[in-house]
């Protein structure tokens, strides 16, 4: 069986479970591999900032992170970008236009710090995008007027998302942004991720394995919704999750287990360690 020297993987819905916690046997596994020699890397469309809860505790040892979906490359030991690619002053002035007087929430990602307003991360399940509403709480910096905030103070943004109240604007938002010089993909129920043209999570993947000298062929990764489907594409092994949308599972090499049961550490003991 090939050999695989690094393992990358999505977090919601891959390696946190449906309570959002990264079981046992899951840690067990992860662990084993860094024992092993292996690298484990985290690609998400979380900023960096929403990690810190984890990087204290149970990604302590992983040292390197793809954030929001492949716009931030961060080395977690030293403390440090690797790499980091923003959205034009222009393009995001006009997307906060679009979006103003809108019925959606608006979040940026700056230096790997998440913004939006207060009174949206309050009533992130009016938006469908209730599992982030306690992170958001606990790690963004809440704004009264994030509009009125970016206009007076710009600051560079790798990362802007739009969640709409409902499929009817997020459709509306779309058709508008798919021809701009974006990078923008369907995100929770009727969310948009808006990313600088060409970055996705592969694009963040293949500059850290470039950085670390190792080659996509000698890699795996392992994800579950529209945002990792070239993440997958991009690596030697592509792995969705039981639990993935059929879009991940249809260009995908291999399917594991769902992340209530373990398909994590399925991965790693079958493909990375060779066990199974």
């Amino acid at each position: 069986m090939k050999e695989y020297k690094l393992i990358a993987f999505d977090m919601d819905g891959t390696l946190l479970n449906s309570q959002g916690v990264i079981s046992g046997p899951v840690q067990a596994a992860v662990d084993k591999a860094l024992d092993a020699g292996k690298t484990v890397i985290i690609c998400t469309g979380r900023s960096y900032r929403e990690l810190m809860d984890y990087d204290d505790r149970e990604f302590r040892r992983i040292r390197y992170y793809v954030c929001e979906n492949g716009a931030l490359v961060y080395d977690s030991f030293e403390k440090r970008q690797i790499s980091a690619v923003h959205i034009s002053e222009n393009l995001v002035r006009r997307i906060l236009g679009l979006a103003e007087k809108k019925d959606a929430m608006i979040y940026l990602a700056s230096g790997g710090q998440n913004m939006v307003n207060r009174k949206d991360a309050e009533r992130m399940e009016y938006f469908h995008a209730e599992r982030y509403k306690d992170i958001e709480l606990r790690s963004a910096i809440l704004h009264e007027d994030i509009i009125s905030s970016y206009r007076e103070h710009p600051v560079p943004v790798e990362k802007m998302n739009l969640y709409s109240a409902n499929l009817e604007l997020r459709d509306e938002f779309y058709g508008l942004l798919k021809e701009l010089p974006l990078s923008v993909i369907f995100a929770e129920e009727s969310g948009l991720e808006i990313m600088p043209p060409g970055i996705s999570k592969a694009s963040g993947f293949l500059a850290l394995c470039e950085y670390l000298k190792i080659l996509p062929e000698e890699t795996i990764a392992v994800g579950d919704s529209d945002n990792d489907v070239e993440l997958l594409k991009a690596s030697g092994l592509g792995v969705a999750m039981g639990n993935a949308r059929a879009c991940v599972k249809e260009i995908s090499d291999a399917e594991t287990a769902d992340n209530d049961h373990d398909g994590c550490a399925k991965v790693i003991e079958k493909y990375l360690l060779n066990k199974i």
